[in-house]
């Protein structure tokens, strides 16, 4: 154990390190610059991942290297080819669901490497973080939120436990994915139980097809499609006149899956605004080991958020 203010985060910083002693210098420079808000969503976040792992085969350690597989073995290799031709390998989503989504073992492991991602990336860190801090105390008392495409379940497992939010709901395309974010939230013990729904975001006849809410997330999703404004304007259907859209999607960060090459922070809000959104707060983080200034220059991996209601 540890006497740190942040054990847990110490805990998985340790673990990934006994297993991948080169990449402490990495992991070292990543939390550099995080302030105190930052790292306290972190350590809830990381309590919440060892608490997932002891559910799981090899636990921990099972985590830790496939953290390092997505690092070396998927990451790297779509950064040689993005760096080499200034665009995403994977143009289409035939092609990403031929050669990820219906790849079960390497979406096991790539899952797992991403749900460490969220305490060790900086930027991803920093994005979960400014969801806690800044996105959810913005909704009215009582608000209706909607994640779609809500992956591990972390981010319906904080909106569950905001005091302001009036109930939680979940939408995904993939049974599997329903399942895998119901066994997440019942191991977490969720504060309050999500509804969690099998739902095509673009099926017109679906049940429950007018359903509102007065806050929907889409985090990390809108990089995965080929018309990412088209899935905007879908979700603004659902969304109340006032209420507030959440979108964090990643710009110049190439992955198997990654379809539609968001380029920066103001392509981001061009899109959104393209999909009949008005943003009324936005921010970028950089990825691990540079300056906000330099990731923009040099077209660096950058998590891009963006807060919007219904024009």
């Amino acid at each position: 154990m540890t006497d740190s203010v942040y054990p847990s985060i110490e805990i998985l910083k340790d673990r990934i390190t006994h297993r991948w002693p080169e990449h402490a210098t990495f992991i070292a420079r990543s939390f550099t610059h995080r302030d105190a808000k930052t790292m306290r969503v972190g350590e809830q976040l990381a309590g919440l991942i060892l608490k997932l792992a002891a559910t799981e085969p090899g636990g921990i350690d099972k985590l830790s290297d496939d953290y390092r597989y997505l690092c070396e073995e998927i990451v790297l290799p779509e950064e040689v080819y993005f760096r080499r031709n200034g665009r995403y390998r994977v143009s289409n989503f035939a092609d990403a669901n031929a050669e990820c989504y219906a790849n079960a073992p390497f979406m096991s492991r790539y899952m797992n490497g991403l749900l460490l991602s969220n305490v060790i990336w900086a930027n991803h860190a920093e994005a979960f973080a400014s969801f806690v801090n800044d996105y959810l105390p913005r909704l009215d008392a009582g608000a209706r939120h909607l994640e779609i495409g809500p992956g591990h379940g972390l981010f319906l497992f904080f909106a569950a436990g905001a005091a302001n939010v009036g109930s939680v709901t979940g939408w995904d395309i993939s049974p599997t994915s329903i399942e895998k974010t119901r066994h997440a939230l019942n191991v977490l013990g969720a504060p309050r139980r999500p509804t969690l729904k099998l739902r095509d975001l673009f099926d017109a006849s679906a049940e429950g097809e007018h359903e509102q809410f007065e806050s929907i997330a889409m985090s990390e999703i809108l990089e995965h499609l080929e018309d990412p404004a088209a899935a905007l304007r879908a979700a603004g259907q659902h969304l109340t006149p006032e209420g507030l859209i959440f979108v964090n999607v990643p710009a110049n960060s190439p992955a198997p899956d990654h379809i539609y090459l968001f380029e920066g922070l103001d392509h981001a809000a061009e899109v959104m605004e393209s999909a009949g959104f008005k943003v009324i707060h936005s921010v970028d983080f950089p990825m691990s080991g540079t300056t906000i200034e330099r990731a923009r220059k040099h077209k660096l991996a950058v998590s891009c958020l963006l807060t919007g209601k219904r024009c």
